[in-house]
């Protein structure tokens, strides 16, 4: 299964990221029998964008994910994957490396949307951008 990481960093030591849209980086990598392979580390160009999380969406798409996993995925970016067909999971505190590992495993929760304690994206400061 193809999956993307919403990251803090580049490596699979970095922290899984608790944001989808505005992450600093995406991992793709196959997931195969437990086993990590083929893996292309994305900087993230939209984290300052209007729309990050739609933008986000549709690039992990272009890479072919089947999976992805994250804190918060909004609204709009999880409209996009739904349409694309790609599955969301729930990230743990920990690395990117613990994160697929849990998900090899089958210990990830699906992501659920409606759950979000708190809005993200650039609307959520001070009721809005204007």
């Amino acid at each position: 299964m193809k999956v993307a990481i919403a990251a803090s960093g580049g490596s699979l030591d970095s922290q899984a990221s608790p944001v989808f849209g505005r992450c600093s980086h995406l991992i793709v990598l196959d997931l195969v029998d437990g086993d990590f392979k083929d893996f292309k580390i994305i900087p993230n160009p939209t984290t300052t964008e209007g729309g990050a999380g739609i933008k986000t969406a549709r690039m992990v798409g272009d890479e072919g994910a089947e999976a992805i996993i994250s804190g918060s995925v909004g609204p709009n970016a999880f409209e996009v994957l739904k349409q694309l067909d790609i599955k969301t999971y729930q990230m743990v505190p920990g690395t990117v490396e613990e994160n697929l590992t849990l998900l090899s495993q089958g210990k990830l929760q699906n992501l659920d949307p409606s759950a979000r304690g708190r809005r993200t994206g650039m609307g959520a400061r001070k009721g809005g951008r204007g």
